[in-house]
């Protein structure tokens, strides 16, 4: 016998001692047991030794500490574990019996296998003879591991050395088995904590990709995994969308889908049950992750037509009970965050579409402010019904400015209608249609033999308008002789018939509409400047077709229901690509123009429910608005001496350049005025408008 083995029991008292301290020390449970096999083997005085501990399975011995083995060997031994079944040696015997062997010589001690010589060889544990102990760690009969130590020589061993050597191996069995009780409640504990926080962070949001986001990581913490996934099934839809924490998808192209048919997921949603798959199990589903063998599955229970499934996978190891009926409890607290989330979506859906609602009521209010069909979406034209319903609580004069066809009627009825007086006469009169003369007589009225053909007393327009509404349409064109007189009853509100001598007080609110620059026409002296300060009170310009493009379509939507009534058809809009050439093109002729165009479409095109490109007249679809390169040195040499006459030049410059454009526009036209002023993007009255211009501007100069 070895004179190591004549130890005191002082000795062997403090060497229990010390192993018993260890369940208190800060140290990792690996290192806490390399601690006992090193008082074992000092203390004890054998030359090697080892601690191996059963798996969760109790399948194989797993090596957790090993004495004096040189490096080469300690990374065979942690590389490499005994199974049970399939190694027939003395550790795996004892494993199994739980029976301590005392080995006193190797050579012919029966109980000696291949096996065990094969680990001799491989660690080099002695020549021709040695001894070893190999006891069981165990509580009570549940075993938990082996202590296996070796000397180099042969030696004999006592009883009491034996009982001691026992002593040791159930007192480290004690010490490991506390050492797992601790470790498992701060596991426990651990995932506890994981579990609280993570409820809480639930409860503190609505936001689906957040929700995934909390669950994902908060699962892979508490199953220690690696790989995650929810998987959602619409059972209506029979789509599925997968959340990896990063990002959410639905599976559209179908990555995901035939890798679930095959899956413990889809055991999961026909089971509604947890299922874990470990690669010691039959295999009877596939992985959704290659090299991810180690699996669990747990059904989320969300009401309505969703089911889903929270995915784990991990490449080594299983999952306790603990583990999954903490992530049972976690995904019941997240399943009802998903039901909030979603109850919190289609709330927030319909307080959307009730504000849809209200802002569509509201645009709609904008659209019919005027009470006659003035459609608008657009920020000018939202402003300027706003305009309105403030000016129409007053009686202040009114000028609405604005291109041909831009629907200055309409604003000035708008007016009219939203005013104190909308139950009184609303009269309007345009000016440029009635001759001068006429134009007096009309406003003014007259009294029986004021002129040849007066046989008896006509009321004038603005005595007929009395306590209502005038509107003086395009008043640019009102003579200035009658501009004066027009503005004397404007300043002491009565008139004076033609051929009368009674002056008669009128109230009438006064509105006033052109297409016609005033501003040009008081300096050019054609229209009276103390006329234009009296009238132009409030001005609303009315932006053209052009410059407004959002409410083109409005529009154009409004005259389909208007004609599909009037022509008893039913068309029901314009595809792409007919919209786009509608919003491209210039409408020189703005909302009237727009509207002949919607009326001739619907007249003579073979439509059956939406207006195509090829439905567009052609002059429409190939309009486009360019500015030409004018060389105006060609239109005239300007002398080189000052003084010159700065407005006489200009103006003659102008008409030279308005005669080339409308020249070259009707020899492209042929000659046609309206397929002119197509060209030009403005009105054929506009178009012929400017030829008299031109041709009385020639007229004027000519030399006698």
């Amino acid at each position: 016998m070895s004179p190591d083995f004549f130890y005191s029991t002082g000795r062997i008292l403090r060497c229990f001692y010390r192993i018993s301290t260890l369940i208190t020390t800060p140290l990792r449970d690996d290192d806490i047991l390399q601690k006992i096999l090193d008082e074992a083997v000092d203390t004890m005085g054998f030359h090697m030794g080892v601690v191996c501990l059963l798996d969760e399975k109790k399948e194989k011995l797993v090596t957790k500490a090993v004495k004096n083995y040189n490096p080469e060997e300690t990374k065979i031994a942690f590389s490499e574990s005994l199974n049970l079944k399939r190694h027939d040696c003395l550790m795996t015997k004892v494993a199994k019996t739980g029976n301590y062997i005392v080995l006193e010589n190797s050579r012919t001690d029966p109980r000696i296998t291949l096996t065990d010589h094969k680990i001799t060889n491989r660690y080099k544990i002695g020549d021709d003879f040695y001894s070893a102990f190999c006891g069981p760690l165990k509580i009570k009969d549940d075993i938990i591991g082996i202590i296996a130590m070796w000397y180099e020589k042969k030696t004999k061993f006592p009883p009491e050395v034996v009982n001691t050597l026992l002593a040791f191996a159930n007192h480290a069995s004690i010490v490991i088995h506390n050492l797992r009780l601790f470790e498992d409640n701060r596991q426990k504990i651990k995932r506890l904590q994981v579990l609280q926080e993570a409820v809480s962070q639930l409860n503190s949001t609505y936001a689906l990709d957040k929700i995934h986001e909390i669950v994902i990581d908060n699962a892979l913490r508490i199953g220690d995994a690696d790989r995650a996934l929810m998987y959602f099934l619409d059972t209506e839809k029979n789509k599925c969308l997968i959340s990896t924490g990063e990002q959410v998808f639905l599976d559209e192209e179908n990555i995901y889908y035939p890798k679930i048919g095959q899956s413990i997921i889809k055991k999961t949603l026909d089971t509604e049950t947890i299922i874990v798959q470990t690669p010691l199990q039959d295999q009877d589903t596939t992985p959704i992750f290659n090299g991810y063998p180690s699996e669990i599955a747990v059904p989320l229970k969300i009401k309505d037509k969703f089911k889903g499934v929270l995915y784990l996978g991990k490449k080594h190891g299983g999952y306790s009970k603990d583990q999954k009926d903490t992530l049972d409890i976690f995904i019941i607290n997240a399943a009802v965050s998903y039901d909030s989330a979603i109850m919190h979506s289609r709330l927030s859906i319909e307080a959307k579409s009730l504000k849809t609602e209200v802002e569509i009521l509201k645009e709609k209010e904008n659209e019919l402010l005027g009470f006659h069909n003035i459609i608008g979406n657009s920020k000018k034209m939202v402003d300027i019904f706003h305009m309105i319903s403030d000016v129409a609580k007053h009686d202040t004069s009114v000028l609405i400015q604005g291109e041909s066809g831009t629907g200055k009627e309409l604003i000035a009825r708008a007016i009219h209608r939203q005013s104190a007086r909308k139950s009184k006469r609303f009269v309007e009169i345009n000016c440029a249609a009635i001759p001068g003369t006429l134009l007096e007589s009309e406003l003014f009225g007259y009294e029986a033999g004021a002129f040849t053909d007066a046989r008896k007393r006509k009321l004038g327009l603005l005595e007929h308008a009395n306590e209502g509404t005038f509107l003086l349409d395009e008043i640019g064109e009102m003579n200035p002789s009658i501009q004066a007189k027009f503005l004397r009853m404007l300043e002491d509100n009565h008139i004076r018939r033609l051929g009368g001598i009674q002056d008669i007080p009128i109230d009438v609110r006064f509105l006033f509409s052109t297409n016609k620059d005033l501003w040009h026409m008081v300096d050019e002296g054609t229209f009276r400047e103390d006329l234009f300060y009296r009238i132009n009170v409030i001005p609303i310009i009315i932006p053209p077709l052009k410059d407004r493009i959002e409410d083109i379509m409005p529009l154009a939507y409004h005259y389909i229901e208007e004609f599909n009534t009037k022509l008893n058809k039913s068309v029901k809009g314009f595809t792409t690509g007919a919209e786009k050439i509608l919003k491209r093109y210039p409408w020189p002729g703005n909302v009237r123009e727009l509207r002949n165009i919607i009326e001739r479409i619907m007249i003579f095109q073979s439509i059956s429910t939406l207006i195509t490109s090829d439905n567009i007249p052609a002059e429409i679809r190939v309009a486009a608005p360019r500015t030409p390169e004018i060389d105006t040195s060609k239109l005239s040499s300007l002398s080189s001496s000052y003084p010159i006459d700065y407005r006489s030049t200009i103006a003659g410059l102008t008409n030279k350049i308005k005669k080339e454009i409308l020249k070259k526009a009707l020899q492209v036209s042929r000659g046609n005025k309206a397929a002119a002023a197509r060209q030009l993007g403005i009105s054929r009255y506009t178009l012929i408008r400017e030829l008299k211009k031109l041709e009385n501007n020639l007229l004027n100069n000519a030399t006698p």
